[in-house]
């Protein structure tokens, strides 16, 4: 072992190495943007995108007179989230001084006044997914990246004429990132649609077991450069 006894800088290397290592088993925390307590839930968020398409087609419809009554008609959705867009319409159209029903006019009761228009709806896509997760640096926070989008297509009907008076659509789209840590609180165990499969590649099932190894053999080299020394 007398060969060791005049490699101070080598060992010194090594113990920085063995620093280094646990330094990456326990990995620095960093800020990823939404961490604060601002930060939108899932369901806020696609309420927020839903309001922005609402609000995008209804500046595009024609004015109505005073008096319209509007029937709103969903002919093609995409599930359980559906009914946050259709909520969000629903008081878009009202903030707008439009009166709204969706009961079938065919099914109206004798006397009830007949809609003036029907809006006629599809959602084609509305969804929320985290297409990356991982951490910006190897000694980082895991981050999420957080999608929702949503595409909407409608069509105005005079009941009367049967004639379509305006044709719209609007695609609306939103990103961020946030700390692994935030998921908890943005998803709701209430709604499936705000839990989105989480896609991951654990690289620490493949890292750590090397960096732990490393970490053994460098104490072990401590070891016995110590019992030489002695």
């Amino acid at each position: 072992m007398g060969i060791l006894r005049g490699d101070r800088p080598f060992r010194r290397i090594v113990v920085f190495s063995i620093l280094f290592s646990f330094a990456a088993i326990y990995p620095v925390s960093s800020s990823p943007n939404g961490t604060g307590e601002s930060i939108k839930t899932n369901f806020d968020l696609l309420e927020d995108l839903s309001g922005a398409a609402a609000e995008e087609l209804i500046s595009n419809m024609p004015l109505f007179p005073d008096g319209t009554i509007l029937y709103l008609k969903k002919d093609k959705g995409v599930g359980e989230i559906d009914f946050v867009l259709e909520n969000v319409m629903l008081v878009a159209f009202r903030d707008a001084g439009v009166q709204i029903t969706q009961e079938n006019p065919r099914e109206r009761m004798p006397g009830e006044e007949l809609p003036s228009y029907r809006l006629s709806f599809q959602i084609i896509r509305m969804s929320l997914t985290y297409p990356k997760i991982s951490r910006r640096y190897w000694l980082g926070a895991k981050e999420v990246e957080r999608s929702a989008e949503i595409d909407l297509f409608a069509q105005l009907v005079d009941t009367k004429s049967g004639d379509i008076v305006w044709v719209g659509d609007t695609h609306k789209e939103y990103e961020d990132v946030i700390g692994y840590s935030m998921l908890e609180k943005v998803e709701d165990p209430e709604y499936g649609f705000t839990r989105p499969e989480r896609k991951e590649l654990r690289w620490s099932r493949l890292i750590e077991p090397v960096v732990v190894g490393g970490v053994v053999v460098g104490l072990v080299y401590l070891f016995f450069s110590n019992q030489s020394n002695d």
